[in-house]
């Protein structure tokens, strides 16, 4: 399937390196900062695209193809890529909202195809199950086929938390 990621941060990256893992192709990630592409390039974007221009749904369709893409995954929150998310689909596809708008700023999408094959969903924590999941997680890490190395880009302190959170 193909695969497009709205916002190359730490979700996106592990996004594009499991779309990765399970050959997807092509992985478009959108994100305002061209070092952000760069860094999800090395976790298996095939593409990167710089968001914020009137003609990134004509590049991201010359990418995937004029139907759509097969799963939009939206990471931002912003109300506005969440709809360009949803058109952006595949008619039989599915739009994953990771990213959550703040309350009060709404959506607004034409509905119709989601009463045939089209789905608009959220996520809900990627419903892990920790038992699970982090053995799981690990194993695939011993066996070199994830990587976390690299997407550490800053650390600080904990007197510093509320700053690093602003």
């Amino acid at each position: 399937q193909s695969v497009l990621i709205f916002g190359i941060g730490g979700v996106g990256l592990n996004l594009a390196q499991a779309a990765a893992m399970v050959s997807a192709h092509p992985i478009i990630g959108v994100d305002l900062k061209q070092h952000k592409l760069e860094m999800g390039k090395r976790f298996g974007l095939t593409h990167g695209v710089i968001g914020g221009n009137d003609d990134l749904n004509v590049k991201i369709h010359s990418m995937a193809g004029s139907a759509g893409v097969d799963v939009v995954i939206e990471t931002t929150g912003n109300s506005r890529i969440i709809e360009q998310a949803y058109e952006l689909t595949h008619p039989d596809g599915i739009t994953v909202c990771v990213g959550v708008p703040r309350k009060g700023d709404n959506i607004s999408i034409y509905s119709l195809p989601l009463h045939f094959n089209k789905v608009l969903t959220g996520s809900h924590g990627g419903d892990a199950i920790p038992d699970v999941d982090i053995p799981r997680y690990i194993r695939l890490i011993k066996a070199e086929k994830m990587s976390l190395d690299g997407q550490i880009t800053h650390e600080i302190t904990l007197q510093e938390i509320n700053e690093g959170l602003d």
